[in-house]
């Protein structure tokens, strides 16, 4: 995912990973619940990762060594929380300002 994101920096279409909400195609639904339980939006520094076992487009990232795997790259929608810097649509939405859910939760537990 991180070398799709790479192609993207370097064409100046997203300055930051944290812009990029990519969809992540895979052939097979057993991979696909694998991967649900790894938090890869944090990992990758992403606002957001979408997996789906919906074919991917003929225009996806491959790797040769990683068959069965499409990476689509789509720009992250919403607004940039002040707190975690994820751009996302519900950003505004709570008790804290300009933060997402997860970080207005965070700071409301404190």
């Amino acid at each position: 995912m991180t070398a799709a994101l790479e192609v993207q920096r370097a064409d100046k279409t997203i300055g930051a990973s944290l812009e990029a909400a990519p969809v992540v195609h895979v052939e097979s639904a057993e991979t696909l619940e694998a991967l649900r339980s790894v938090a890869f939006d944090d990992i990758c520094i992403t606002s957001g990762v979408y997996l789906t076992t919906d074919p991917a487009p003929a225009e996806a990232f491959r790797l040769p060594e990683v068959s069965g795997v499409g990476v689509v790259f789509e720009k992250a929608d919403g607004e940039k929380c002040q707190r975690c810097w994820k751009i996302l649509p519900d950003v505004g939405n709570h008790r804290h300002p300009g933060t997402c859910a997860r970080c207005d939760a965070a700071l409301s537990d404190g």
